[in-house]
């Protein structure tokens, strides 16, 4: 069920991540949280990413260039893209994997192949249909259409992927636009510093902001990007920040703070969304950078969790809350699982495995909680999970246990006879007691009363002794088994190892057989072909499958995954 990675081999990441988890105030369930930065050439000016989370970069220094990254900012390839120095503008990338960027000296737009083969270029200095005066913005459509903003002539025109001209209708002076999944064009207004937004046709239909220093208002709009799910982002300058709108125009918050450090932003000046909720932004102030805000991963099966009604002295058995990374590229951190009072609730150490580690994406990870009340009544705590940027609502109810009626007494047995006196002797000392008579038959029990709650049974318990381990040349001790009342058996047991795409079969080494009351340690070694795929940045995992029954008692099976690196 589980795959977690701990924080040993990924401590840049980490590091980064860690320091995002530990801001409180900005905790919420719907908006996204610092992930990372990294360093990109001087002057970035445009950024867009394709639809493998890839990132494209748009620079002017030492000469016109775009830069490919991952989506956690491995650097991939660069090249040069033409034109007149500094006339670099924005970037964007189709459906297929082509590059696009404008010059705004040349007045051109030139597309490129992935690995940077120029396809196409098109665009003359003028202002008749398919020229441009200083094009500043560009955008790729629904359809694959492509949109210039063309700032000399406030207005924007849209082509064929091979720059066949198709239309175009008059904007205010723009700085950055995008188009929606329902063709709906959105125009960085950089005069007024709002959002204007017009249908496929170029009808204005509505803004989004506007100038000002209150809540969802815009200093100095820079940028403008349409997540897949229809949030609108504005890159304000100014303020040091990007701002979030609904789809229908409704301020929802920010990202990012004015500053130098982690988290902050120092002259944003563009951005893109991706459909997982990523959003990257360059900012060329201070040390050029690219910044990435991401979801926290998400709680599945509701945000309550009801225990129920619970005997006092008897608590339930723990319950499990799951997390899912839903992110389609990123890795992400999940930060420590805490309850807010703790009094009734408990995080027993077995299930605490969703705190402090490294979710790849697409796994689950989960946190076990127990319900112990120790007065009646209805009972509420908090599960605070990834440092607080999900909450899980606790709820549940103790009794008092009742308690069975009392068995009829039994009936008392004859009064045995009593013996003779003895003479009565001179006074002094006592004379010997007379023998006690026969006792009479014992009476009939009371019924029983009914059977109070069971206690707890001799289950073995499986865990794992390391969630991530350093692989070396020989067998690693991975799990523990132990059998706390009974002797038990293993009965079946199985190891896979994984990295890169690659599984084998390996061996899990350790007894057939555990005594009452003792534990045992079972050993895997990772195939050599394993070992070599991890690489200094690459990681794996390594599955194994226990299956334990003790002796006249229950059976526990346990697939227990852990994280290894070289």
């Amino acid at each position: 069920m589980t795959s977690v990675l701990r924080k040993a081999g990924l401590t840049g990441l980490l590091a980064a991540l860690a320091l995002a988890i530990a801001l409180p105030a900005a905790a919420s369930a719907d908006t996204q949280r610092f992930y990372d930065n990294w360093a990109v050439g001087s002057g970035p000016i445009g950024i867009a990413n394709d639809r493998f989370g890839d990132v494209y970069v748009s620079s002017n220094t030492p000469a016109p260039f775009l830069s490919r990254y991952t989506a956690e900012g491995e650097f991939v390839a660069s090249f040069a893209t033409g034109g007149a120095i500094l006339g670099a503008r924005d970037v964007t990338v189709d459906s297929a994997g082509n590059v696009y960027q404008v010059n705004a000296t040349n007045n051109m737009v030139r597309k490129f192949s992935p690995d940077g083969t120029l396809i196409t270029g098109w665009g003359t200095s003028g202002s008749g249909d398919g020229q441009f005066l200083d094009p500043n913005a560009l955008a790729t459509g629904p359809d694959n259409r492509i949109y210039v903003g063309d700032f000399g002539n406030d207005r924007v025109q849209w082509f064929t992927p091979a720059g066949v001209y198709l239309g175009q209708f008059a904007t205010g002076p723009m700085a950055g636009l995008d188009v929606g999944a329902d063709g709906n064009v959105f125009v960085a207004d950089s005069l007024s510093d709002e959002i204007r937004v017009y249908d496929p046709s170029g009808t204005p239909l509505d803004t989004v902001g506007e100038n000002g220093s209150g809540a969802g208002d815009i200093d100095n709009v820079s940028d403008v990007d349409i997540g897949d799910d229809g949030r609108i982002y504005a890159a304000d300058t100014s303020s040091g920040m990007i701002r979030v709108y609904a789809p229908d125009g409704s301020y929802q918050g920010s990202l990012g703070s004015p500053g130098a450090g982690d988290g902050e932003l120092n002259l944003p000046n563009a951005l893109t969304a991706d459909r997982a909720g990523n959003v990257w932004t360059t900012q060329y102030g201070g040390s050029p950078r690219v910044s990435l805000f991401a979801y926290a991963p998400r709680v599945i099966g509701g945000t309550n969790l009801d225990f129920g009604y619970s005997f006092i002295g008897n608590p339930p058995g723990v319950q499990t809350v799951l997390m899912q990374n839903d992110n389609y590229v990123l890795p992400m951190y999940v930060g420590t699982a805490s309850l807010t009072s703790g009094v009734d609730f408990g995080l027993p150490a077995p299930w605490f495995e969703c705190s402090g580690v490294i979710l790849l994406p697409g796994h689950v990870c989960s946190v076990g909680v127990d319900f112990h009340p120790a007065t009646p009544g209805n009972k509420t705590d908090t599960l605070n999970l990834d440092g607080g940027w999900r909450q899980v609502t606790l709820s549940g109810t103790g009794i008092s246990g009742p308690t069975g009626p009392t068995g009829a007494t039994g009936s008392t047995g004859p009064t045995g006879s009593t013996g003779s006196s003895g003479a009565t002797g001179a006074t002094g000392s006592t004379g010997a007691t007379g023998a006690t008579g026969p006792t009479g038959p014992k009476g009939p029990t009371g019924a029983t009363g009914p059977k109070g709650p069971s206690g707890n049974n001799a289950t073995p318990r499986v865990n794992r002794i390391h969630t991530v381990v350093r692989v070396g040349a020989g067998p690693v001790a991975m799990v523990s088994v132990h059998c706390p009342k009974a002797s038990c058996t293993i009965w079946q047991r199985q190891g896979r190892a994984r990295s890169r795409g690659r599984v084998i079969q390996t061996r899990v080494i350790g007894p057939n057989r555990i005594a009452a009351g003792g534990t045992a340690r079972f050993r895997v070694t990772v195939p050599p072909r394993i070992r070599n795929l991890l690489t200094r940045q690459r990681s794996g995992t390594v599955n194994v499958y226990l299956a334990v029954q003790a002796d006249k008692g229950n059976s526990i099976r346990r697939n227990v995954r852990i994280g290894i690196r070289r």
